[in-house]
């Protein structure tokens, strides 16, 4: 009898198991769906179905030119765009173009947005340190700038010592970086001095 209850006691067991496997099955195939439905809201199907296409011209600009991914698939997006639009006028009266745009810029804008980033990123560090070396505001920050440039343009200096012409564009920026430092403590000095000369003015 025992026998009995414990074979029927591992079917119900085993029933258990599969309901279970079943609703995990379900749960799974349910939250996928609601993955793709958020997905399909936020990025239109014209953005996925465009960057398949793209990504399979792109591997055939890449082997034309490996060295240009960025600009291959920059190309690959704007030439697909392009014949999306042609055929779509072709077999449609009205066509799209915000549609068509909007779909190639889900791809360009995160394609060059890093790009632009460290573009606008050295710009400003270029700035930053121009104007610091030209418009100190403490002598011993001036000071220590210009021990820094000098000591830069003189390394390459002598690293580039039989190869001068070759490298003078680096060598002339760093010239150029020494000439801002001195400029600098030059602006000071006249700072001090019309200080000087006012307080001279004021006690006259």
């Amino acid at each position: 009898m025992s026998a009995i209850t414990d074979f029927f006691q591992k079917i119900q067991n085993q029933i258990v198991e599969i309901q279970t496997t079943i609703n995990q099955i379900k749960t799974s195939w349910e939250n996928f769906q609601k993955f793709w439905d958020l997905f399909f809201t936020l990025v239109p199907w014209e953005v996925l179905l465009l960057l398949i296409f793209s990504v399979i011209l792109l591997s055939i600009f890449n082997s034309i030119s490996p060295s240009t991914p960025k600009a291959n698939l920059t190309v690959s997006v704007v030439f697909l765009s392009a014949l999306w639009l042609y055929f779509w006028g072709l077999f449609a009266k009205e066509v799209s173009y915000s549609k068509v745009i909007i779909a190639s810029l889900y791809i360009l804008v995160p394609l060059h947005a890093i790009g632009m980033g460290q573009w606008l990123y050295g710009i400003g560090k270029k700035v930053y340190w121009k104007k610091r070396r030209i418009a100190p505001k403490q002598w011993d920050a001036a000071l220590h700038q210009v021990s820094l440039d000098y000591h830069e343009f003189m390394g390459k200096a002598h690293g580039y010592h039989n190869v001068i012409q070759e490298n003078r564009d680096s060598i002339q920026k760093e010239i150029e970086r020494l000439e801002q430092s001195l400029q600098g403590i030059k602006g000071l000095l006249l700072q001090k001095k019309s200080v000087e000369t006012e307080n001279k003015d004021t006690n006259g």
